[in-house]
């Protein structure tokens, strides 16, 4: 049986690098959703790949988080993506 969420995105590096650079902001769920028209409980989906972000919502994301879509998109390319690398990227690009 195929279960409930087996067509997200949950495997997707945009939620992913999202949830990042919000953490390396030390931006908490609610303080993004008190900034937008999202709820804490949206955004965690979003960075979760239980939802999907139009490409809006990523230029909004990146703006509130003061990250370049630059350094966005090369994160997006990386082969492996995990936290000790993204925070050696943002290290040494000093994002």
């Amino acid at each position: 049986m195929i279960g409930k969420h087996a067509h997200n995105n949950r495997e997707s590096k945009v939620g992913l690098v999202l949830r990042f650079v919000r953490e390396f902001r030390k931006l908490s769920l609610k303080d993004v959703a008190e900034k937008t028209n999202f709820k804490a409980q949206d955004i965690d989906h979003f960075e979760n790949g239980r939802r999907f972000y139009t490409p809006e919502d990523i230029e909004m994301f990146l703006a509130l988080y003061n990250f370049s879509q630059e350094h966005y998109l090369a994160l997006l390319e990386m082969k492996i993506l995990n936290r000790s690398i993204f925070n050696l990227y943002v290290i040494q690009h000093k994002c």
